[in-house]
C-alpha cells in the first residue's frame, strides 16, 4: 500500500516527537531542588533540603548522594572547620538509611542501602542537617554567602528554590539577597527574588546543568545574629589550624628559651669609661683587634691582616687597574698573631700570588689559617660565641615543622611563624656572643684607639679628653696605623687628618711621594679616595678570589556562583 507523502512525513514526524520524549524522559535528572534554612540567634543553621529525582537505574541505583563541604580556606590561606550533623533522611516522606564518608574536604552522605535497587521512576529525597559558622560578620551588616547546591552534579537540575528565614522578624526593606548561578567562578543572574518581612527567597528561572549551580547572598542588619566574641574566634583559628597551634607554641618556647639563654649567657660585661687611646693596644694586629670587636671573622679582617703585612715590609701590594697581586718581601719586624700562617699559606706556591678567581683555592686555605689562627688565641678566652645553646632553638624548630607535617598542614601563616622562628635563631645566634671580662677591658681600649682614629680635629680630642699628647701627623703614622683604621671601619675619618699633611707635601714640591709597599696610583692631594678606594676595592678582590666559580649569582557583586559555604554537589550510586 502506498502513502502520500504528506502521511510519510506526518509518520516520522511522530515517530521522531515519541523518540525524543522517550529520551528525555528516561534521562536521569533532579527534577527539583528545594532548601529551606534556618538560621538561629546563635549563628547555628538547620537546612532541610528536598530533591525530586528521576532514577533509570543508570547512575541512580540504589539512591543519591550528596557531598558536602566541612573545610574550607579564608582569605589568608587558614583553614575553617564547620560542624555537619545529619539531622533527618527522608525517601518519599518515609525514613531512609543513610551512612557517612569521609572526603578530602568534607563529608558524603549516601542515601539509600547497599543491597537494595530502585524500580525506575520518580523519588523525593529529603535530608535535613544542622551546621555552624557559615555566616559573615561585617561592620555595617551580617550575611549568609551560601552556595545551596553546589556545583559538582552529575545531573541536570530542572529548577531550584532557596528560603532563608532569621531568628526574629526583621523588616523587608532592612534585608537584600542576590544570587549567582552557572558554573564555579561565574556570575549569572538567571533567577528571581523575593524579600519578606524576616526572610528572602529566590528561584532560579533555567535549568542548570550538569556543573552549575546556585549561590546566594543575603544581608541583615547586625544585632539580628549574635556574633562570636574575638576570643572564641581566636579559638576556633586555634582549633581548626593545628599547624598554627604547633607553630604559634613552638614559637613561643623558642622565644622563651632564647630569651632566657641570652639573659643568663649573652649579655655583654658593662663597659668601662672609654678615653683616647694614641696607639693600639700592645700585642695585639689589626686583625685580631677585628676578630675580637666584630667577635668573628670576615674578610675586611684578611684586608687589614694583609696591608698591615705590607705596612711591615713582609708582602708588597701591585695594584693594576682593579686587579691586585701580592710579593713576599723580606722584613726582620716581628709576625703578630695569626701573620705566620696567613704568611706561609699565601706563599706556599711561589713568591707572587694574583688575588684572582682562578687562585682561589690558594686563598681560601690562607683566610681559613688565618681564621683558625685568630680562633685559637682569642676564642674563649676574650669571648664566647655560645653557639652551642642555638641547638636546642634549632631542635624545636625542627619538630615543630615534623609535627606539622605528620599532624597538620603547613598553611601560610605556619610558614610565616617558621620563617619568623628560623629569624630568631639566626638573631640570637649573635646576640649571644658575649666577650669575657677579659675581652671587656681590651675592647674599652680598642674603643679608645677607635676614638682617637676617627676624631678629625687634634684639638677637638685635646679639649674633649685631655688625658695625653697627640702625636704629631706624619706620612709614616698615617701607614702604620692604617691597617688598624681598616679593620675598626674608620679609614675615612683617619685618611681626612692627614689632608693637610699630604697637601703640605704637594707644596713643598714632594708630588712623588708614595708607600713603599704599595704599587700603584696614589694621589699624594687626596689620602682620604686612596685608603677609601684601598680598603673596598682590595676586600672585594679578596672576597672575590677566595670564592670558587659560580658559587654566586647575580558582596556588592563581589561574588559568584560555587562561592561562599554550603556546596558540594552529589550524584546516584
Amino acid at each position: 500500500m502506498l502513502f502520500p507523502a504528506t502521511r510519510l512525513t506526518r509518520l516520522f514526524a511522530l515517530l521522531l516527537f515519541s523518540g525524543c520524549v522517550t529520551v528525555a524522559v528516561a534521562q536521569e535528572r533532579i527534577l527539583s531542588f528545594g532548601s529551606d534554612i534556618h538560621i538561629f540567634e546563635d549563628g547555628a543553621m538547620n537546612v532541610t533540603e528536598t530533591l525530586r529525582v528521576r532514577a533509570e537505574g543508570v547512575a541512580i541505583q540504589r539512591g543519591i548522594y550528596r557531598d558536602f563541604p566541612t573545610r574550607y580556606e579564608d582569605r589568608l590561606g587558614n583553614r575553617v572547620v564547620v560542624d555537619f550533623d545529619v539531622l533527618d533522611v527522608l525517601r518519599d516522606g518515609q525514613p531512609e538509611p543513610w551512612f557517612t564518608e569521609s572526603r578530602s574536604n568534607g563529608v558524603r552522605v549516601y542515601v539509600g542501602s547497599q543491597d537494595v535497587f530502585l524500580a525506575p521512576g520518580e523519588y523525593s529525597y529529603t535530608i535535613r542537617y544542622r551546621t555552624n559558622r557559615q555566616l559573615g560578620y561585617f561592620q555595617d551588616h551580617d550575611e549568609l554567602y551560601w552556595n545551596v547546591t553546589g556545583n559538582d552534579w552529575q545531573f541536570v537540575i530542572a529548577s531550584v528554590s532557596a528560603r532563608v528565614m532569621l531568628p526574629t522578624e526583621v523588616a523587608a526593606t532592612q534585608i537584600t539577597m542576590e544570587g549567582y548561578t552557572g558554573a564555579e567562578g561565574e556570575a549569572g543572574q538567571a533567577y528571581t527574588v523575593s524579600v519578606f518581612d524576616g526572610g528572602a527567597s529566590i528561584e532560579t528561572s533555567r535549568p542548570l546543568r550538569p556543573q552549575e549551580g546556585l549561590t546566594l547572598v543575603m544581608t541583615w542588619p547586625k544585632g539580628v545574629v549574635v556574633e562570636p566574641p574575638e576570643l572564641q574566634q581566636l579559638g576556633f583559628l586555634l582549633t581548626d589550624n593545628l599547624g598554627l597551634l604547633l607553630a604559634l607554641v613552638a614559637v613561643a618556647l623558642i622565644l622563651a628559651y632564647l630569651l632566657a639563654m641570652w639573659h643568663r649567657y649573652g649579655r655583654d660585661p658593662e663597659a668601662g669609661v672609654i678615653f683616647p687611646h694614641y696607639q693600639p693596644p700592645s700585642g695585639y694586629s689589626p686583625a685580631s683587634a677585628r676578630y675580637i670587636t666584630r667577635m668573628g671573622y670576615d674578610n675586611r679582617t684578611l684586608t687589614a691582616a694583609i696591608i698591615n703585612l705590607a705596612v711591615n715590609g713582609h708582602v708588597k701590594i701591585d695594584r693594576k687597574g682593579d686587579e691586585y697581586s701580592l710579593e713576599k718581601a723580606e722584613s726582620d719586624k716581628v709576625l703578630a698573631a695569626g701573620e705566620k700562617q696567613l704568611l706561609n699559606r699565601l706563599f706556599v706556591e711561589g713568591r707572587l700570588v694574583e688575588l684572582k678567581n682562578s687562585n682561589h683555592r690558594l686563598i681560601s686555605q690562607a683566610r681559613s689559617a688565618h681564621s683558625k689562627a685568630l680562633r685559637r688565641d682569642y676564642l674563649g678566652l676574650y669571648f664566647k660565641k655560645n653557639t652551642a645553646l642555638i641547638l636546642p632553638g634549632i631542635l624545636l624548630l625542627v619538630l615543630m615543622l615534623a609535627a606539622v607535617g605528620v599532624f597538620a598542614s603547613f598553611s601560610p601563616a605556619v610558614v610565616v611563624l617558621a620563617v619568623l622562628a628560623a629569624g630568631m635563631i639566626v638573631l640570637f645566634s649573635w646576640l649571644l656572643k658575649a666577650p669575657t671580662p677579659r675581652g671587656r677591658l681590651l675592647l674599652d681600649k680598642l674603643e679608645g684607639f677607635r676614638l682617637y682614629l676617627e676624631v678629625a680635629e687634634k684639638d677637638d680630642l685635646a679639649l674633649r679628653h685631655p688625658v695625653e699628647q697627640s702625636p704629631e701627623l706624619t706620612p709614616q703614622l698615617f701607614e702604620r696605623y692604617l691597617p688598624f683604621a681598616i679593620a675598626l671601619g674608620v679609614e675615612q675619618p683617619w685618611a681626612e687628618r692627614f689632608s693637610a699633611v699630604f697637601a703640605g707635601l704637594a707644596a713643598s714640591g714632594n708630588q712623588s711621594y708614595q708607600p713603599a709597599w704599595y704599587h700603584g696610583h696614589f694621589n699624594v692631594h687626596d689620602p682620604v679616595a686612596f685608603s677609601g678606594q684601598l680598603s673596598r676595592s682590595f676586600t672585594s678582590a679578596i672576597s672575590s678570589a677566595a670564592s670558587p666559580p659560580g658559587s654566586s649569582s647575580g558582596s556588592g557583586g563581589g561574588g559568584f556562583s560555587g562561592g561562599g559555604g554550603g556546596g558540594g554537589g552529589g550524584g546516584g550510586w
